[in-house]
């Protein structure tokens, strides 16, 4: 179980990729969407955004999401 509790918003998503660009920079030391732990599929003006089983839910690629499409709260220990 990780950090954060990660809440999706996929309507406000616009597909920019900076969650997976950080998610990827962090975990595999390379700007490589395909790499990152959060998936987002953008489909016309609809996006689905999933995590992976690797996914820690550290909250790196909430950190990059400038449209509220992902917000984080802390688990209570």
């Amino acid at each position: 179980m990780g950090k954060f509790l990660i809440s999706i918003d996929a309507a406000a998503c616009t597909g920019c990729m900076k969650c997976g660009l950080a998610c990827s920079e962090l975990y595999h030391r390379a700007f490589n969407p395909l790499l990152a732990r959060i998936q987002v599929i953008v489909k016309g003006e609809e996006a689905e955004i999933t995590f992976t089983e690797e996914c820690t839910e550290c909250g790196v690629c909430v950190d990059q999401c400038f449209y509220g499409a992902l917000s984080k709260t802390p688990r209570e220990s």
